[in-house]
């Protein structure tokens, strides 16, 4: 079971080298797209607690981070 959890986070990973290298830096991507990113990062984080790797807690982090940003909360009014 740990081995499926690795490897879905590592596979996010590589997903998120890809995305930055063809859409470019988080803060160019569009308000849907990050919340689509980043609420898809948090379901694995949530699955995977005590299994994330150094990379994988600094991509949740910038993604959280440009979310705050621009005042991006998902299913709330703010």
């Amino acid at each position: 079971m740990a081995d499926n959890d690795s490897k879905e986070l590592t596979k996010l990973l590589e997903n998120f080298k890809e995305i930055i290298e063809s859409k470019g830096p988080i803060k160019d991507w569009t308000d849907s797209y990050l919340l689509k990113a980043r609420d898809r990062y948090r379901k694995a984080a949530v699955k995977n607690r005590g299994k994330w790797s150094f990379d994988f807690y600094e991509c949740l982090q910038e993604l959280n981070k440009e979310s705050i940003k621009r005042n991006l909360f998902l299913g709330t009014e703010h």
